[in-house]
């Protein structure tokens, strides 16, 4: 009996660290509501503001440092569990409705979308960016140098915002830069390196650095000037665009370190503008999603056409904004947004074309941003 009794307190002892890991983070909120219309879409809108409420309390206590620059917008994925606990209207003429509603955080999907603002410190796997950047017109001729700056400031830079960068070290970056090694064929050519490279990263970063040397009075202004674009791996959406630039004024003797210092400055500007581009544009992707394309072979059958609209609008949890980009004639194409990856949009779609005899025989292809069905 003596031994039962030190098991069970050993058990306890053991299992005390885990549940307190596996806690849920449950908070309970006081909102009101002006009815204006009716009392259901009041009801609706209190629901909203509690999890609206119920994000920021939990940013405050888990991300104190980080939750004044952070917006959740209520979104009802960052919640597991609402419940209305208590509900009343009040008013004659101005009615106002008071509730209580508990809600229960989405920790995992929580987490997981700050891993992608860089909130979490280390979890910066998910916000890795690739980088390429190639010489342009150099006066000074002094390329190598100007570009292990420029490189070696951008790659610091993003490093220091909590991006993982790829760039020419990795055999894949520098074999495309070795087939494209003109910026404006890259541009061209943007789709079939983000083909290549889709799996590498997030965003693709193309750049090219130019050199001027201009003279100043008795000393001479060496400029490099920075052109380059941003881009989603995933979506193709363009993230940024700019033309940055870097400058040191020295006489003509100094010249080798007027040009390092120059370009440290060109990289240093050039990052400076990605990252504040995909801090803003990386947040509305996240609330709206990114866009993808389906192909679905319907071969014109007008009703499969309106049954696969209705399944992707209304049943299909997660897309957002589903349009049809033409009818009745051939495969069906439709346009959409999704807050994830095209892989995990794949599996959705796989889930919900299981439940039907017809849909399920599909097998899904990703081309960049599109997937096809045959």
């Amino acid at each position: 009996m003596k031994r039962l009794f030190l098991l069970v307190i050993a058990l306890g002892l053991l299992l005390t660290p885990l549940l307190a890991a596996a806690e849920v983070r449950t908070y309970t909120e006081i909102v009101s509501i002006k009815v204006e219309d009716d009392e259901y879409t009041a009801r609706k809108k209190a629901e909203q503001r509690a999890r609206e409420q119920a994000l920021e309390h939990y940013l405050r206590d888990v991300y104190p440092d980080r939750a004044a620059t952070l917006n959740l917008t209520g979104d009802e994925k960052y919640v597991k569990d609402l419940e209305i606990l208590e509900s009343s209207v009040t008013g004659m003429f101005g009615k106002e409705l008071k509730a209580k509603i508990r809600v229960t955080i989405n920790e995992e999907a929580v987490r997981a979308y700050l891993k992608r603002q860089g909130a979490v410190t280390g979890k910066n796997e998910e916000r890795r960016i690739v980088v390429m950047i190639i010489p342009g017109k150099m006066d000074t001729g002094d390329a190598p140098m100007i570009l292990d700056n420029v490189r070696a400031e951008v790659r610091r830079s993003l490093t220091a915002a909590e991006y993982t960068v790829i760039d020419s070290d990795d055999d894949a970056v520098n074999k495309a830069l070795t087939e494209e090694a003109d910026y404006n064929k890259m541009v061209q050519h943007m789709n079939k390196i983000a083909d290549q490279l889709a799996d590498k990263g997030e965003w693709l970063v193309l750049g090219k650095v130019d050199v001027s040397v201009a003279p100043s009075g008795s000393a001479y202004i060496y400029r490099a000037m920075m052109t380059g674009k941003t881009v989603s791996l995933a979506s193709r959406d363009l993230m940024w665009e700019g033309n940055p630039d870097g400058a040191a004024r020295a006489s003509k003797e100094e010249a080798p370190a007027a040009i390092r210092l120059a370009a440290i400055a060109g990289g240093k500007a050039f990052a400076k503008e990605v990252v504040a581009a995909l801090n803003t544009k990386t947040l509305t992707q996240e609330r709206r999603g990114a866009r993808f394309e389906l192909v679905l072979p319907t071969k014109g059958d007008y009703r499969l056409e309106r049954k696969l609209l209705k399944l992707l609008g209304e049943d299909v949890k997660g897309l957002k904004n589903v349009s049809q980009k033409n009818r009745g004639k051939g495969d069906m194409v439709v346009d959409l947004y999704y807050a994830g990856k095209i892989s995990d949009l794949v599996d959705l779609l796989m889930d919900s074309f299981e439940k039907d005899a017809q849909l399920k025989r599909w097998n899904p292809e990703i081309q960049g941003n599109k997937v096809v069905f045959k």
